[in-house]
């Protein structure tokens, strides 16, 4: 796929929490829901970023501040330039039949797309788990309503929905309902424990994993994931059920800057 360089000013900023802000650029993106890009400040490097929503001429992400780019890009205002390359890696597989979604926290974006684009495509039935630390932290609530055909909440302290992770809430809607496909998406021990729940259920599944990426096309190494050697940014980040069997790194170990593994 072509992956072109865009310098474009950032035309909305919507703030989802105190730590969390959507942001939403006018400009051309043939992405798919699970695919990321690579977002350049200038004076500030780039990061790697999953997409929202893509709609049109126009195309968004939510992001985390979580760190000195970021607390960059949370000081810049509405028309301030930024550059962004992509779309890059491998999006989720869409299925037509009957779905379940497992969200946590701010790993949930690619859900988001995703549910947007299985109701295009007509899907049978969509189901969705979205599960946070507190009521606070939950992302998209309206939309998961409109969009699937059921929508459940978990958060850790209880302040909305299931008090809970949404790992605990899959465990109950599976004991009353069989799903096609299921796709995962949160952070990696999350997803490592709804994997054990996919599997005993022997539902196929798909995660959006999360590593170091330096350059988003194969070169750096710094997401190489052992021991198949698998590039996340071009073989991932979405991985299905049989190339995550195949991963050690899978809820165990992260490179960090330097490629040295550090365990999660």
């Amino acid at each position: 796929m072509k992956c072109d360089r865009q310098t474009l000013p950032i035309a909305a900023i919507r703030e989802e929490n105190s730590s969390l802000r959507t942001f939403t650029f006018n400009g051309q993106l043939n992405a798919e829901p699970g695919q990321f890009i690579m977002l350049t400040i200038f004076s500030q490097g780039e990061k790697p970023f999953s997409i929202l929503d893509v709609d049109g001429d126009s195309f968004s992400m939510t992001i985390k501040n979580m760190g000195p780019f970021t607390d960059r890009l949370f000081q810049m205002e509405v028309g301030e330039l930024v550059s962004v390359r992509g779309p890059y890696g491998q999006s989720f597989t869409r299925h037509s039949g009957s779905i379940l979604m497992v969200g946590g926290g701010f790993a949930t974006p690619p859900l988001r797309f995703l549910a947007k684009k299985l109701r295009e495509d007509g899907v049978k039935r969509l189901v969705n788990v979205n599960g946070a630390r507190s009521a606070e932290d939950l992302l998209y609530v309206d939309d998961f309503e409109i969009l699937c055909h059921q929508s459940h909440i978990a958060t850790d302290d209880g302040s909305l929905g299931h008090k809970g992770t949404s790992v605990d809430v899959m465990e109950k809607v599976l004991q009353d309902e069989t799903f096609d496909q299921i796709y995962i998406s949160g952070p990696e021990k999350m997803m490592k424990a709804a994997v054990v729940v996919a599997k005993k259920h022997q539902i196929p599944y798909e995660v959006n994993l999360e590593r170091y990426m330096k350059c988003g096309v194969g070169i750096c190494g710094s997401c190489v994931m052992d021991p198949t050697g698998l590039i996340l940014c071009m073989e991932g980040p979405i991985v299905d059920n049989q190339t995550l069997d195949r991963l050690e790194d899978f809820g165990t170990a992260h490179r960090g800057k330097t490629g040295r593994k550090t365990t999660i």
